[in-house]
């Protein structure tokens, strides 16, 4: 009954709320609604129209294309099902930390800390808030099942730093517990659930702007500050729902006076709190600034500051573990003057608004270029976010329909040569050359159709030598540069797209002898052309868009992205089996331990 009326109640409120800020507006909403559609549509999410001139959408380890409660989207509303994302991690991140420390209270601290409050700004980040005491739990209980299901998710959530975090924080509370043996059934059990992601992000790795890394300065951004330390114990003094001024990953920090005092009991979760801590410092931290300077591999694990959550986890253990050592009546009063200030900071900080200020109405699909800068100076993030809405900034606008151009993405899921066209135009005297190409089939006034048929083609023999001819200048309606191994190919005079369904992404084209078709998609070298039932060769044109040599005749060009479907739809059928199997496994573990 209890569970139903949960169900009951967070079915309504996510009707009509929405967790608006940061990253849920600006991309994980419009990329959830994209890949809604898609599913419905019998389609596995490859690929999205809808930014920058299409990027990878299943590659992209931020969509969650992968995680198990995308099953939501088949027959809820987008809006409905995204909320509950939220709402289901935060009811399993109190399930979690109950049964971790034999406390209601300690659960209730757990979910109205400022770490969790402040993840409900992120689809993929919320996850841990559920995850990573499970992963703690998982270790105590000695359950390979456990481990290797909470692992599995925490790769299809797209977290590497929170992998990192949560198995340091299990191998600290697992040490000389959990057993050696249950290590690699564990490990093979989390690659099976990550396997489709794994799978489907290996296709684009190489070609992203994720594969040049970072630097060291944007890998230990958002470090914690020695006041942000502070925040933890006595009040988020940098403010609620404010990040315009500064690089905070979360808001706010706030736990409680009482993590102080529990922060010197001897336990294991103590030397978690510690290490943490430790790792979350990041630049301030002599150790982990030479570490990050000297060797570029550990970069991946960017931002510091994601090493709170399991931090602010094991505090809460902690406390949980002080107040069940002192009097009831201490216990009551701790238990009261800790949860009124994180009620209230929670009320503050929530990044909640009604759903009304972001629904869209659909429009016919059409690509457009918007720039993402704010007109106005707001007063507050809500209005900011309301007014971004409204103006249907990139990509929020992808919920309407539309297809933006020229934007750069923030997850550095765009290709390579894509972000070398960008930081040409921000930064080349030329550049309007290059913007110009990158506005095809856009409602900018003379920008190129969609899909055409290049007249002639220009070699050039490096990327270099083809920004070079760009930027020179020629007829961009009559001619393409192309690698210097697809040649000169010239189309005969009368060679025309005849049709362009973008979606199906079926192309007719009527062409004489051979011949080149230009089409604004980003390339990449896993795009399969197929006419007749044969492959056509794909290729770079203008740098960074989708070219394709042509037979002669009429021909219908069907395009693919991804030439491992096959195998990530097997993968991820195997995957939904094996979270099936974990938790079928640990539902028999229960029993099991309720029999004894």
């Amino acid at each position: 009954m209890t569970v139903l009326l949960f169900v009951s109640a967070a079915i309504v409120a996510s009707n009509v709320l929405f967790f608006f800020y940061r990253d849920n507006f600006s991309t994980h909403y419009p990329v959830k609604v994209v890949s809604a559609a898609l599913l419905r549509a019998g389609e596995l999410p490859y690929w999205n129209f809808h930014d920058g001139g299409g990027q990878p959408l299943a590659g992209n380890p931020n969509t969650l294309t992968f995680y198990p409660d995308n099953v939501l989207y088949l027959f809820l509303p987008p809006h409905v099902a995204f909320n509950l994302h939220f709402l289901l991690h935060l009811a399993g991140g109190w399930l979690a930390m109950r049964a971790l420390t034999r406390s209601r209270l300690a659960a209730w601290i757990w979910v109205l800390s400022g770490v969790v409050v402040s993840a409900t700004a992120f689809y993929n980040r919320v996850t841990a808030v559920a995850l990573v005491p499970f992963a703690m739990l998982a270790a105590e209980r000695r359950s390979w099942p456990a481990a290797g299901l909470v692992f599995g998710l925490l790769a299809l959530a797209g977290e590497p730093v929170t992998i990192v975090a949560a198995g340091l924080a299990a191998a600290i509370v697992g040490f000389r517990r959990f057993p050696a043996r249950a290590v690699l059934p564990a490990m093979l059990l989390a690659l099976v659930i990550a396997a489709p992601q794994l799978v489907a992000y290996s296709e684009v790795a190489a070609e992203v702007e994720r594969a040049r890394g970072f630097s060291a300065e944007k890998a230990l951004q958002t470090s914690l500050t020695p006041l942000r330390i502070a925040e933890i114990f006595i009040w988020p003094f940098s403010g609620f729902l404010n990040d315009r001024d500064d690089v905070r990953l979360f808001s706010t920090l706030f736990l409680g006076i009482a993590a102080l005092p529990a922060l010197f009991a001897r336990s294991r979760y103590t030397v978690v709190a510690i290490a943490m801590l430790f790792l979350a410092t990041g630049r301030f931290n002599p150790l982990i600034a030479w570490a990050v300077e000297t060797f570029p591999a550990v970069r991946i694990v960017r931002y510091p500051e994601k090493f709170a959550m399991p931090l602010i986890a094991a505090l809460v253990v902690l406390i949980a573990g002080l107040l069940r050592r002192a009097e009831p009546r201490v216990r009551i009063a701790a238990g009261v003057l800790t949860l009124a200030p994180l009620v209230w900071c929670a009320w503050r900080a929530l990044p909640v608004d009604r759903f009304d200020y972001y629904e869209q109405a659909r429009m016919p699909a059409r690509r457009v270029f918007r720039e993402s800068a704010i007109a106005f100076t707001p007063r507050n993030a809500r209005e900011e976010y309301r007014y971004r809405a409204r103006t249907l900034t990139p990509v929020f606008g992808a919920v309407a329909g539309l297809r933006y151009a020229g934007n750069r993405s923030p997850e550095g899921m765009h290709s390579l040569l894509s972000a070398i066209v960008a930081e040409r135009i921000a930064y080349a005297a030329p550049a309007p050359r290059l913007r110009h190409l990158q506005l095809l089939g856009t409602d900018v006034p003379g920008a190129l159709p969609q899909a055409m048929v290049a007249g002639t083609t220009i070699p050039a023999a490096s990327l270099r030598d083809a920004m070079v001819l760009i930027e020179r200048g020629f007829d961009i309606e009559q001619a393409a540069v192309v690698p210097a191994a697809v040649g000169v190919v010239r189309s005969s005079p009368d060679a025309r797209v005849v049709r362009y369904e973008e979606r199906a992404q079926e192309i007719d084209v009527a062409v004489r002898g051979h011949g080149v078709l230009m089409v604004n998609q980003t390339y990449f070298s896993v795009w399969r052309a197929v006419s007749d039932g044969r492959d056509l060769r794909t290729f770079p044109i203008n740098v960074d868009r989708l070219g394709v040599l042509l037979p002669g005749g009429e021909t219908t060009v069907n395009l693919r992205f991804g030439r491992r479907r096959a195998f990530v739809a097997a993968t991820w059928v195997l995957s939904t089996l094996a979270v099936a199997a974990a938790a079928l496994a640990l539902f028999v573990e229960k029993l099991h331990r309720r029999s004894r």
